[in-house]
Order: C-alpha cells, then sequence, then structure tokens
C-alpha cells in the first residue's frame, strides 16, 4: 500500500490512439455525389490508426472546405515542426482532441490557439509537433520527409530543410533530443559537425519511437456516442462471464482501489440504470461517461512514446538500491494477520543475496534490528516494529510521511555518489517493494514507473527534522526535462521487463495495464513520490501482490514465492 506525499504535482494527461467507425446523421436530403464523398472522408479518417468519433451534422460543403476536411499541414520553422489541422464537419473542441491528440483531455489548448472562437471547417488551427498523438505525428512525418524509409537498421531519414540538426532528428524520431550521439555514432559524426540537405541520416532501430516501428495502438471495443443532452460516453458491450468491476471499471476507468472502485461501480449503474452488478445479462451495453475515462485506458498504461533503450548487462558494473516499503510505526497493508512492512523487507533481503551473488553491488535504504539480514522461512512474520531509515543518523521510522520523503533525498544522495565515482546513469536502479491493498477482484503485480508529466521543477522539504540528516540538509532536488524523458523510458522499460519475467514464471500479474504512472484517488491522479522525485534513471516500484485478494495473501505467506520474486527480480535486471 502507498503512501500520499506531502505535495502533488500538476496533473496531466497521456495517450489516446483509437480507432472508431463514424456516426453519420443526415435528415436533409443530400445530392448523392457529395454524400458519397462525406461518407468516403469520415470511412478514410476513421480508419486511420490514432483516430476518434466524429460527430458529422448534415448539410453542404463548399469544394473548398471539402477538400481542407479532415487535414493536416505541416511545416518546418525555426528548428521546429508546426502543424496547421482543419476540423471536421460538427467536431468540437473535444472531438478534434480525441481525433489528433496525444493528451485528448487537454482539449482547452486547441480553444487557446483557437482564440476562443467556434470551430469552422476550413479554417485551420496550428498545433506543435508534440501535441499530435503518435499516429498524426506518423503522418506529418511522412507529408515533410516523402523521401523517409523505415529498413532493416532503422529509420533512413534524408534531411531536407535548413536548420536541421542531430537534437533535432533525436527529439523527433527518438522522442529525446539526448539521444543524438547514439544517431551521431550510428552515422560516423563528430560532435558539431554539421549535416547537409540531401543527406541520409540512420537513425538506429534500437533508439527509433514506437510509433516509427510498431503497430499503433487502438480500442475496437469502444464506441462513442451522445445522449439527448449532448454529453458524450464510451459505450462497451458486456461479454459472456464478464463482471462490471473487472471488464469495465478497472479496466477502462483505472479505479483499482476499494472505495474507488465502488464509487464507480454505483455510478455506472446510476448512468445505465442498473440496480445490482451481478445481474448485468451478456450483450448489455455500458456507459462510462468520458470524463470518467482513465487518462491511459486506450495505450494500455504505456508511455505515448516509448524509447527502446540499451543496458550493461555485466553485473559487476550494475548498482541497485532497494527500498522495503513502510516499517517502524508504519506497517503499510495489513490484511488477514500479515503486516505489509514485514514482507517487503523480506523479499528485499532475498533479493540483495541473489543479487550479491551475481556481483552486483547493492545498498539498502531499511534497516531491520529484529532479522538483520536473514530471510525468513516463515508463513507469518512478526511485526517488530524496529526498522530504521539508513539516512546519516539512522532514523526510527516514527512518521510515515516524513519516511517517505526522507527516502526521496536518501536515494538521490545515494545516486550522487556513485555518479561522482564515475558510475554510469544507465547502471544504476532504484526499486521499492511493497504489497497493495486494491480491490479484492484483483490480483498480481503491478508496476509503477515516473512520468515526466508528474513531476514539477524540483523537491524541497521544510521543516526542522529535514535539517537533521545529512542527505535532507538544506538540500534541493531539481529536475531538468531531459532528465524526466530519460527516466520514464528507461523505467518504463524496466518494469515491462520485470512483468515479463513474472509471466514467465507463471507468478501473477495484474490482468488490466500492470504497468502503469498513476493511480487515481479521490479522483486525481497520483504517484509515490519515492520513484517521482528520483533521478535515478531505471526507478519503479514493484507492487508484488494484492493483500486484499486471499490468493495473492496465500503466495506471499509462502517463502518459496518470496524467493522465486527475488530471483525474478535478479533475472529481470540481469
Amino acid at each position: 500500500m502507498l503512501l500520499q506525499p506531502d505535495r502533488n504535482p500538476d496533473n496531466r494527461c497521456v495517450t489516446y490512439s483509437h480507432r472508431f467507425n463514424p456516426m453519420i446523421a443526415s435528415t436533409t436530403r443530400i445530392n448523392s455525389t457529395i454524400y458519397i464523398i462525406l461518407f468516403a472522408l469520415c470511412i478514410f479518417a476513421g480508419s486511420c490508426g490514432g483516430s476518434a468519433p466524429r460527430y458529422t451534422e448534415p448539410g453542404f460543403l463548399s469544394p473548398a472546405q471539402s477538400k481542407k476536411t479532415g487535414e493536416i499541414k505541416p511545416y518546418f520553422r525555426d528548428a521546429k515542426i508546426m502543424v496547421d489541422v482543419f476540423p471536421q464537419p460538427g467536431e468540437g473542441y473535444i472531438e478534434l482532441a480525441l481525433r489528433l491528440s496525444h493528451e485528448p483531455k487537454r482539449w482547452h489548448k486547441l480553444k487557446q490557439w483557437n482564440s476562443s472562437r467556434p470551430l469552422q471547417v476550413g479554417r485551420k488551427i496550428t498545433v506543435p509537433f508534440e501535441y499530435l498523438n503518435a499516429a498524426y505525428r506518423l503522418q506529418t512525418i511522412k507529408q515533410l520527409f516523402p523521401k523517409d524509409r523505415l529498413g532493416a537498421a532503422g529509420w533512413q531519414h534524408v534531411v531536407t530543410f535548413e536548420g536541421e540538426t542531430m537534437w533535432f532528428i533525436a527529439e523527433v524520431f527518438c522522442g529525446a533530443g539526448e539521444r543524438y550521439p547514439a544517431i551521431q555514432k550510428a552515422n560516423g559524426k563528430k560532435t558539431g559537425q554539421p549535416i547537409a540537405l540531401g543527406e541520409k541520416i540512420i537513425i538506429p532501430a534500437v533508439i527509433l519511437s514506437e510509433e516509427f516501428s510498431a503497430d499503433l495502438p487502438s480500442h475496437p471495443e469502444l464506441t462513442f456516442v451522445r445522449d439527448e443532452s449532448g454529453k458524450l460516453f464510451a459505450e462497451y458491450t458486456l461479454k459472456n462471464g464478464e463482471a462490471l468491476y473487472s471488464a469495465v471499471i478497472v479496466r477502462f476507468t483505472g479505479r483499482i482501489e476499494p472505495d474507488e472502485v465502488n464509487s464507480m461501480v454505483g455510478k455506472i449503474l446510476r448512468v445505465n440504470r442498473l440496480s445490482d452488478p451481478r445481474r448485468i445479462p451478456s450483450g448489455q451495453k455500458i456507459r462510462i461517461p468520458f470524463e470518467d475515462l482513465s487518462d491511459d485506458f486506450a495505450s494500455s498504461g504505456a508511455p505515448d512514446r516509448v524509447v527502446t533503450v540499451d543496458r550493461e548487462r555485466k553485473s559487476s558494473k550494475i548498482y541497485v538500491i532497494l527500498d522495503a516499503g513502510h516499517g517502524g510505526t508504519d506497517p503499510g497493508t495489513m490484511e488477514g494477520g500479515l503486516t505489509e512492512d514485514e514482507y517487503a523487507y523480506d523479499i528485499v533481503i532475498r533479493t540483495k543475496r541473489e543479487l550479491e551473488k551475481k556481483g552486483v553491488k547493492v545498498f539498502l535504504t531499511v534497516a531491520d534490528a529484529n532479522d538483520g539480514l536473514r530471510p525468513r522461512n516463515k508463513a507469518r512474520l512478526i511485526n517488530g516494529k524496529k526498522e530504521r531509515l539508513k539516512t546519516t543518523p539512522n532514523w526510527h521510522i516514527t512518521d510515515a510521511r516524513v519516511a517517505v520523503n526522507l527516502r526521496v533525498y536518501l536515494v538521490n544522495s545515494l545516486y550522487r555518489k556513485l555518479i561522482n565515482q564515475g558510475v554510469k546513469p544507465k547502471n544504476i536502479y532504484l526499486i521499492s517493494i511493497h504489497l497493495d491493498s486494491l480491490h479484492p477482484s484483483i490480483r498480481g503485480a503491478m508496476v509503477y514507473y515516473p512520468h515526466a508529466e508528474m513531476r514539477k521543477g524540483q523537491f524541497k522539504m521544510d521543516g526542522s527534522i529535514y535539517r537533521r540528516f545529512k542527505e535532507s540538509r538544506g538540500k534541493t532536488i531539481r529536475f531538468q526535462a531531459r532528465e524526466n524523458r530519460r527516466a520514464a523510458s528507461y523505467s518504463y522499460d524496466f518494469g515491462r521487463e520485470i512483468i515479463r519475467t513474472f509471466r514467465k514464471k507463471k507468478m501473477p500479474v495484474h490482468r488490466v495495464r500492470p504497468i502503469r504512472w498513476f493511480v487515481y484517488r479521490n479522483n486525481s491522479k497520483w504517484a509515490p513520490a519515492i520513484i517521482r522525485y528520483s533521478k535515478i534513471p531505471n526507478s519503479i516500484l514493484l507492487e508484488v501482490v494484492n493483500m486484499s485478494n486471499a490468493h495473492d495473501r496465500a503466495l506471499v505467506k509462502d517463502y518459496r514465492f518470496r524467493e522465486k520474486t527475488a530471483r525474478a527480480i535478479t533475472e529481470s535486471i540481469l
């Protein structure tokens, strides 16, 4: 179970990328030729990866308007890509954002760029390349750089505009400008060496963003409808054997904690005029208000732009910081007589032992005076309440909120020391071990990773207690955008490796979006502070099981499962 940090960052949205059939309403008589043109345009737009529903009103279009319906016009200016987009018939700001943006709930940005004027077919809105979803980014690149090709070695980019730089190429095709050294190396270029118009630049496949090398995500099971008042809903058809809890609430709204799930179930029942969630027949269409959809329901929790990372597998060069969640007077989740902190600590100790067998250097954030470094082969672990944070000086955990903030300072202090010793950032890992407390219908492991959208520019805690420790005394942790993007890519990739290993070993994994950058608490996005404010490139928080689920609880009581978990984590790193 996770603790709410002292401060919440500004929350934003993530990727939506859908594929829907258009709805064409016509109450007037339309010339058949014009009707066919309109229909074809809607079908074409609806079949593009990353598109979303259009609500088309009847009426005629001028030839100029018809030509520009759904069109985009990208251009290169001042080393940036900007795109003119054109609304389709019947689109409002929400519909337009759903169709073209990777941040559809930031539709108000479109309104700002359009000076709050009503949208009109044929009148453009100019948006930055970064606002587009993966499908429209790919379409933009194909229009701007028609000679570009995807080959066996990677993406072959033809330099087309004066002012293109290696940084620009890395930003566009890799999702991060700091990846440019790898592109330079692949093309035999030196830092500062200019690139010429018409020159072919290879972007290696291993660092290429997924929209240039993989199928785009889509969600064919959802359709969008409006009620009589014009309110927008997602509609899902319940299949045989599916339950409202898992098939709709957990999957599409992103709610997983008990109170959040139950509250959303009540709302969905009211919206659909149903009384009993256990007696809903298969084939029933369930409407979900648009505002209650999870911001990542379409992408399965994956970042919009994932960079494939290269890793060093030599164990002697790997450094791992292991954090056991909670401790001291904060036991974490308590279920069936079990306390989260004791089982998390036991898994950490076992993981430390496995990693050190392979030559990995391991650091712990927590020490337990009762149990030391000995794994305990027992089903029931007694809550000793003696855990201390390994700050300077050590601190007996007596305040859960302070403990979270001190952990942030501690792991960043360890990171700085390793960097000063010449350790490569990509070879440093942070793994915080927890056991979840979710709705009892949910089971299996889940990973949190740090998303750039959840970070502020800095982390600083005031108060006399923080002046007592070397790691936090007068310290401010500052973040740069490129560090945040790197952390999101590396950490997501590492989390994906852990989930892949768990599945290979037939260990239970959360069925819906097992890799997440947030959960909902009180209808707001929340992420654990220890990874959100970690500068370590590979930072994840692993929820090993859901202690509210009886099957998961029985598993974690078995010391052999805890040993298996430690070995799975080790294998994921090495």
